[in-house]
């Protein structure tokens, strides 16, 4: 199981664009959904999934934490995170920044490819633009996927030798980039 899409360039197999998005902030009764959705892109324990994604709804602090659900005709599409990041007690050398991370999105298989993963986005950056004028993201190096959808918005490569706690990149090296929000409204 690949925790990222297959670099296939071009037009979606899954059909146009999706134009008519809402978005939204996670609520406890999307736990299930959102827990199902993760379940079926890594595997895992289910039942362990629903419980953090349960925690993290009920106890993050809205000024620091975004969990935003993409829908579609009352579906979910997707989800995604932006979290703010702060430096913790004697950090190594190579830490990240402090400051704003987009911190992962998942689509739904059926809607990949449809515009929905630079929907939530976008839509995390201008959330982020409201608090700061820069935001970070990192990802494998493998992962061509995200790397072409986050230079859309302006994203450069900061450095490959750095480290973000509790993370590793399985088979690869990390890469962390940043954009400056002004950017933005250029999209």
């Amino acid at each position: 199981m690949s925790m990222f899409e297959k670099y296939k360039p071009g037009k979606s197999d899954n059909g146009e664009p999706l134009e008519d998005l809402l978005f939204r902030s996670a609520v406890i009764d999307d736990a299930p959904l959102l827990a199902t959705i993760m379940f079926n892109r890594e595997g895992g324990d289910i039942t362990d999934m629903i419980a953090r994604f349960e925690k993290e709804i009920e106890t993050s602090d809205p000024g620091s934490h975004l969990l935003l659900i993409a829908e579609h005709e009352g579906k979910i599409a997707g989800y995604a995170r932006a979290r703010y990041f702060s430096h913790p007690e004697n950090p190594p050398r190579n830490i990240c920044p402090e400051g704003w991370y987009l911190a992962g999105v998942i689509v739904r298989s059926r809607y990949r490819r449809r515009g929905v993963a630079l929907a939530l986005t976008k839509k995390r950056l201008e959330w982020i633009a409201e608090r700061a004028g820069s935001a970070y993201y990192f990802a494998n190096a493998r992962n061509k996927v995200s790397f072409e959808l986050h230079e859309k918005l302006g994203f450069e490569e900061v450095t490959r030798d750095f480290t973000y706690p509790g993370v590793e990149f399985e088979g690869g090296e990390g890469v962390l980039f940043k954009v400056e929000l002004i950017h933005l409204e250029q999209v």
